[in-house]
């Protein structure tokens, strides 16, 4: 439930950078500031998962929680490249 709601904060922040028709310079800004501190916590939370064995390592959920810290760069480009899409929903 945590990550969901922290992924449904970015996608509502960019409806607002679409709304506003924001350029991709601006939007790249936005979502630094608006995003950006929601994506440092989940990935901190996500860490602590396993920090305090919260999460067992090699569980379905452990497995996916790994997945996501060894790649955490591709998911927040948007935050580091003007015009990153969010996700590859389209292809």
């Amino acid at each position: 439930r945590h990550v969901l709601e922290a992924i449904s904060v970015i996608y509502r922040n960019d409806a607002i950078a679409q709304e506003r028709n924001l350029s991709l310079e601006a939007r790249l800004l936005f979502h630094q500031a608006e995003s950006g501190p929601t994506m440092r916590e989940l990935h901190a939370w996500l860490a602590r998962q396993f920090d305090e064995r919260r999460v067992e390592p090699n569980s379905g959920l452990g497995g996916a929680i790994a997945y996501l810290l060894k790649y955490w760069e591709k998911p927040t480009l948007f935050l580091r490249v003007a015009g990153a899409p969010l996700d590859n929903n389209r292809a």
